[in-house]
């Protein structure tokens, strides 16, 4: 009997937590509660859930009137404040400059949810750091680029914060790009059951034979990376 009601107990509790709405569980500590908070230009409206990245979401209205959803993070870090209809200065002198149309594409598709690459970046929890919202901070923390150069996260997963980002050429980013979801190594990608390797060389794309495992496509990845780019 005792055995029973452990049971309702704990079928009572589920149905509790699955009735209980996602402000509420927030308030009951899986995660702190926004709900009527300002950031900025925004104001929390609920919480709406976990993104693709486990972060949490809430639903925010802007000032201007549209509503949006902004990750929890990029609201406590001050790196979201709107919808987009308003982004930090960008008058600083550095016009012309390709560390200055650097750093506004980065703040864009990190703050800007208009932004075509928003939702690789800001939607995935990518932040900028507050001190590189000030263009000079970032112009002195980064310097100019040389040649084909252009910025690179070190860990292609880590924010844009200066010890994380270099300039680099577009040989060493094609050897730093983020895995495919549905894989654990890098240019390997999975073809229904089976493997294939594929690296990128003078922008031209080649590929491996098919393979059963993707053990062996990794291993083919690397003979790739060492007959394209010189990469043992």
């Amino acid at each position: 009997m005792a055995g029973d009601d452990l049971y309702n107990d704990g079928v009572l509790k589920r149905i509790v937590y699955n009735k209980l709405s996602s402000n509420w569980r927030s308030i009951m500590g899986f995660t702190k509660d926004k709900t009527g908070m300002v950031f900025g230009k925004l104001t929390v409206l609920n919480y709406v859930g976990m993104n693709a990245a486990h972060k949490s979401l809430w639903s925010c209205k802007c000032e201007c009137g549209n509503t949006i959803s902004v990750i929890s993070g990029s609201l406590t870090t001050g790196n979201t404040s709107s919808c987009g209809c308003i982004i930090p200065n960008f008058k600083h002198g550095g016009t012309g400059k390709s560390s200055y149309n650097t750093w506004r594409a980065m703040i864009r598709r990190c703050n800007n949810v208009k932004d075509k690459d928003y939702p690789r970046y800001g939607a995935t929890g990518i932040i900028v750091c507050p001190e590189w919202l000030d263009y000079l901070t970032f112009e002195k923390d980064m310097g100019e680029p040389v040649g084909d150069e252009t910025l690179d996260r070190i860990n292609p997963y880590g924010d844009y914060v200066k010890n994380n980002c270099r300039w680099a050429s577009v040989k060493v980013q094609n050897q730093n790009t983020r895995v495919r979801k549905n894989t654990k190594f890098t240019g390997v990608i999975a073809i229904g059951n089976k493997w294939i390797a594929k690296i990128t060389h003078m922008k031209k794309a080649y590929y491996s034979k098919v393979f059963n495992t993707i053990e062996e496509a990794a291993q083919a990845r690397k003979d790739l990376e060492l007959k394209y780019w010189g990469v043992k």
